[in-house]
């Protein structure tokens, strides 16, 4: 019992990892002022669906 215990707060750290690591790179889209608008949307979009399908994965994986 106590191994899942601890499983469950592993999966924590690592969403909060995702967290902080999607926060990151979205703020340095944001901030790249040599991309234009559309450019920046796209990459948004795109960090948006892969910072989902991580957090979806991870709360699949049982390990």
């Amino acid at each position: 019992m106590e191994e899942l215990k601890l499983h469950s707060f592993g999966q924590n750290d690592h969403l909060e990892s995702l967290k902080e690591k999607y926060n990151s790179l979205k703020n340095k889209i944001k901030g790249n002022k040599k991309m234009t608008e559309t450019e920046k949307k796209t990459e948004l979009e795109s960090l948006t669906k892969s910072f989902e399908k991580e957090k979806k994965d991870s709360k699949n994986n049982l390990y």
